[in-house]
């Protein structure tokens, strides 16, 4: 069957609205943009770009529908002033993640100055687009639908990489082997909102994988690989088979919650991590009306915190901030910035800091939970209830015994193409040291939501190119470092901080605005170079940045001081 876009459709009138919006005039000389009204019946945003084009396109993020009217537009790209995703204004295409898909691109007239949109009316309902829903089929090589790829873990990295490889015509087989229960999820959102429904932050629902032919396993625990014989070996059976044979293999087991072994008291009850949708709602359950104690003062236990107090389900909280630390986030956003978010979560009257302390060991009652939790200075506190937040470690110990090599810390070392010294292994998202355009190639790691998705999408196309038979391999040419944007959030009382670009080792933090009252801008520099910013209340200044950071920009410290 022929593809038909929307825009060739020729169906009856009253499928369409056709409204004068605006005179080119109101979009000004230069780039610009304004979101306007399509006769009640939706909204779209028009862009007037440099050159004097005008184009049409969904006016709200594809990620969770902030307004792209006040997010940043340059040179033909608009980023979201919430999280950070970016579209090509011409095209409506995804270029930067967090949001998955593209956005709708409506038909644009001149006519005596006139700015005039065309657009079918059911398109107007959900302005997201995804062309792999009834797209037609394209064959990137004539045996690319004997070619198996294998994807290990079920996160978003994951779900990127497998679209990705649908988006430009692989048509082989695609199988994702997930420990979760559940396909893959907005795993973010559990630490900000505690008791969300996993299935309502699905980041595709289950019948979508049958859609685009991905064959999606949960519940599959990856036990160990055989680079040679191409294996990947199974602790349980699927589908009746204890392994899965793979052409291209891509790693991207995400992270496993640190606790606090050896730490004496670690296995005692009411001791919890937070990892899965069960995880946060079991520790809502044994918070309620508890005395909590939070260790570790960085987005997890800070963001749980916030939702614990402001929600009034603890009767206390008290933060072990660590032994390194004498205000949250002080390790990411610096003691400046840490002082302030502290000030506003002891304005809420329940939280309590136990700043440049970790734990010495926790005690317990004769039923076997926790009730006490000893610092590292001697101090003890009552404890109903600990939650860690301590970060991380790679989910790679399957790999302990396979060609694959780790770090010392645990993670996989990858080119700019994510992949491997192996041939034919990929790793994505955090399980990875990669290298990073921004830091000059410096190798890195950055647990962010949207790099894990910038990563999926960079492997597939490796993948894609290895299979073309145009080049020949991966592995031919050293690749460029990893081009996307490091932009992350956290939300503390309805409160957004936004952060764009990397900033470890910054020696000097820069405040414009008021810290007192979290209305700030906060610029991070290193040798008079500014590597990140993170604002509250002052959109959309890092998309600006980020924006910026992205064009191969450089912002001076000198460039912040006038």
């Amino acid at each position: 069957m022929a593809c038909i876009s929307d825009e060739t459709m020729d169906i009856v009138s009253d499928e369409f609205v056709e409204v004068v919006v605006c005179k080119v005039s109101e979009l000004g000389s230069g780039e610009s943009m304004k979101e306007v009204d399509l006769g009640g019946v939706g909204k779209c945003l028009v862009v007037r770009s440099k050159d004097g084009d005008v184009t049409a396109i969904g006016s709200r993020c594809s990620h969770y529908g902030a307004p792209l009217v006040d997010g940043s537009l340059l040179d033909g790209y608009i980023r979201c002033p919430w999280h950070g995703a970016c579209f090509n204004t011409t095209t409506g295409d995804i270029e930067e993640f967090p949001g998955l898909d593209g956005l709708r691109k409506y038909k644009v007239t001149i006519k005596d100055g006139d700015v005039i949109i065309r657009a079918k009316r059911s398109l107007l309902k959900n302005n997201k687009r995804n062309d792999l829903i009834g797209r037609c089929p394209v064959h990137v090589g004539d045996d690319d639908v004997t070619k198996r790829i294998v994807i290990i873990g079920g996160g978003p990295s994951s779900l990127v990489c497998a679209e990705t490889l649908r988006h430009n015509g692989f048509n082989g087989r695609v199988i994702i082997l997930s420990r979760d229960i559940h396909p893959p999820y907005d795993r973010a959102i559990f630490s900000k909102d505690l008791l969300v429904e996993a299935e309502d932050v699905y980041l595709r629902t289950r019948d979508y994988y049958v859609t685009i032919n991905v064959e999606l396993f949960n519940e599959a625990e990856v036990v160990g690989v055989d680079v040679i014989k191409k294996r990947v070996r199974l602790s349980n059976r699927i589908a009746g088979i204890d392994h899965v044979v793979y052409d291209k293999l891509v790693i991207a087991t995400g992270g496993v919650p640190r606790t606090l072994e050896p730490t004496l008291g670690w296995r005692l009850g009411n001791v919890y991590v937070l990892r899965t949708p069960g995880d946060a709602g079991r520790i809502v359950d044994a918070c309620r009306g508890k005395r909590v104690v939070v260790v570790g003062s960085s987005f997890i236990g800070m963001e749980v915190t916030s939702y614990l107090t402001s929600h009034k389900i603890t009767s206390s909280v008290a933060v072990v901030c660590g032994r390194r630390s004498e205000f949250p986030f002080e390790k990411t956003l610096g003691r400046k910035v840490g002082a302030a978010l502290m000030g506003l979560h002891e304005r809420e009257g329940l939280v309590r800091f136990y700043k440049g302390v970790g734990v010495d060991r926790l005690m317990g009652g004769q039923d076997g939970t926790v009730k006490f939790v000893r610092m590292s200075d001697g101090r003890v506190t009552d404890a109903d209830v600990v939650v860690l937040g301590i970060g991380v470690k790679p989910a790679t110990q399957f790999l302990r015994d396979s060609e694959i090599r780790l770090t010392q810390r645990g993670f996989i070392q990858v080119d700019g193409n994510m992949a491997t010294k192996v041939p034919n292994v990929y790793a994505i998202g955090d399980v990875t040291m990669f290298p990073l355009a921004i830091r000059g190639g410096e190798m890195v790691n950055i647990q962010h939501w949207q790099m894990a998705q910038a990563h999926g999408r960079i492997a597939a196309l490796d993948i894609i190119r290895s299979l073309s038979h145009k080049v020949g391999g991966s592995h031919v040419r050293t690749p460029p470092p990893v081009a996307s944007i490091p932009f992350f959030w956290t939300v503390q009382y309805g409160r957004s901080l936004r952060f764009a670009g990397c900033a470890s080792g910054h020696d000097d933090v820069i405040i414009r605005g008021d810290l007192d009252d979290l209305k700030f801008a906060a610029y991070y520099v290193k040798n008079d170079v500014i590597v990140g910013m993170a604002t509250m209340s002052m959109d959309p200044l890092v998309a600006e940045f980020a924006n910026k950071l992205s064009k191969g920009d450089v912002v001076l410290k000198q460039d912040i001081q006038h």
